[in-house]
């Protein structure tokens, strides 16, 4: 009987150990955007609910409000409940496993998502504590990507172009853990563009909330809403 009871017990072990460390079934955040561009400063408020099988609803508040539904293939719907209208658009670059909260709820923050768009990691190196992993692409006109690792966290990511030169900077800090699952409430972005357009993005995660269910997950477009066409270049 103790060998029996022995045997559970192990097996009970050997099953926690199989289970994902990123374990969460839904995520939910409020999340400010703030961007400084020319000297101008414009402010976005929204609600984000990330499920683990990529449908992601995004519910801005500020400064319009509007609902945007979309998935692991980029399938998107811009949805105006003022109007009951809606835009579809299919484009894998509007992919909802770009968003940061579901690259970090899924445990993909290896190469922060960056294998979805062809660039695999070439080197890795060591230096005071950090990890700094480069990626490219066999395509040589994308640009080499830069990740620092602190305590296996990415804080910090540099896009370069192949000429060498520059193009964004982010920068992850204010790491919190809720159960399982870590995330950074600080995202700086820096983008440089030419001296007209060079921009600062700051991106601040609020009220995370793990596994709690809210009827926004389930969000759907209604389905008498009223499609809409954006206007041909030269209409």
């Amino acid at each position: 009987m103790q060998k029996r009871y022995i045997t559970i017990f192990l097996l009970f072990l050997t099953s926690l150990a199989a289970l994902p460390l990123h374990a969460q079934r839904k995520v939910s955040a409020d999340v400010q955007v703030k961007t400084v561009i020319n000297g101008k400063v414009s402010t976005v408020t929204k609600s984000i609910y990330c499920n683990n099988n990529g449908r992601l609803v995004t519910s801005f508040k500020k400064p319009t409000t509007y609902y945007v539904v979309t998935n692991s293939k980029g399938e998107m719907q811009f949805y105006y409940p003022a109007t009951n209208e809606v835009y579809t658009q299919i484009d894998q670059a509007f992919s909802s496993t770009g968003e940061l909260v579901w690259l970090f709820m899924s445990g993909r923050i290896d190469d922060l998502g960056l294998g979805a768009y062809g660039l695999k990691q070439t080197s890795t190196s060591r230096e005071d504590g950090y990890i700094k992993k480069t990626f490219s692409s066999s395509d040589p006109t994308k640009p080499v990507v830069e990740i620092v690792y602190e305590n296996y966290l990415p804080i910090y990511c540099a896009y370069t172009s192949p000429e060498g030169k520059l193009l964004s900077k982010k920068y992850l800090s204010d790491y919190q853990r809720f159960g399982r699952f870590t995330l950074p409430l600080r995202v700086v972005d820096i983008n440089y563009g030419s001296k007209k357009d060079s921009s600062v993005v700051r991106t601040l995660y609020s009220s995370i909330k793990v596994d709690e269910d809210a009827p926004e997950f389930s969000f759907e477009v209604p389905s008498d809403a009223t499609p809409l066409q954006l206007p041909k270049p030269g209409e």
